[in-house]
């Protein structure tokens, strides 16, 4: 799971898609390997966005396993590292963690932080670590003006490492799109062949989300 940007909801999409496989009677584990934040969230999880997929998926796996890098400074990893004085993050230990939690689950849901080019080390980003587990990317992008920009950008950049893009989700779309808001994903879909393309409403209500855990299950994952 990537974004073209931070807080563009690749954590709640994260959590949908493994609630509706975890309620599909699949074992879901999920991992977030690298996080950053301003506070550690609780005694338990570092990270809020690891709490909020280990509730979506229910599983009681520990925090250092579901996230091996997490840096109290809210940037990139890379630079929290650097700005903390703590260990740049090795990408070969955290795909160690990953394949750790491949045997335990059957189905893992991965991930990211902010987008493909967010800097791990000097030398490599996500998409490195995309490349090195081999699994196909999902790209949430939103609604926004430049986001044909940068879901193209994104999307280019996993193509020229050979990574599979399986969808791209606009998220947030609003209840009553502009015709240009409307042209988005049809155009993003046709440039990109990428045929799994859906958008994500606003969440205003219980039942709203109700729709969106369908829309997922069958237009996302096929269930």
């Amino acid at each position: 799971m990537t974004g073209t940007d931070t807080n563009i909801g690749k954590t709640f999409i994260a959590c949908i898609i493994a609630k509706v496989l975890k309620e599909q009677g699949i074992d879901v584990g999920v991992m977030k390997p690298f996080a950053t934040s301003h506070r550690r969230y609780s005694s338990t999880y570092a990270s809020e966005d690891t709490w909020r997929l280990s509730g979506a998926a229910q599983v009681i796996d520990p925090d250092d396993l579901i996230n091996p890098y997490f840096y109290q400074i809210g940037t990139a990893p890379l630079l929290a590292a650097t700005m903390s004085g703590r260990p740049i993050p090795d990408l070969g230990f955290a795909v160690k963690k990953l394949r750790t939690l491949s045997r335990q689950h059957e189905f893992i849901v991965v991930e990211g932080i902010g987008g493909v080019m967010v800097p791990i080390s000097m030398k490599k980003t996500i998409l490195d670590f995309a490349k090195m587990i081999e699994f196909p990317v999902i790209i949430v992008a939103s609604p926004k003006l430049g986001t044909i920009n940068h879901t193209l950008l994104t999307f280019h950049a996993c193509r020229s490492r050979k990574i599979q893009v399986y969808a791209i989700i606009i998220n947030k779309y609003p209840e009553k799109p502009s015709k240009t808001q409307e042209a988005i994903l049809p155009l993003l879909s046709a440039l990109t062949g990428v045929k799994k393309a859906i958008e994500i409403p606003q969440i205003r209500n219980s039942n709203v989300l109700k729709k969106v855990e369908k829309l997922i299950a069958k237009d996302l994952l096929d269930f």
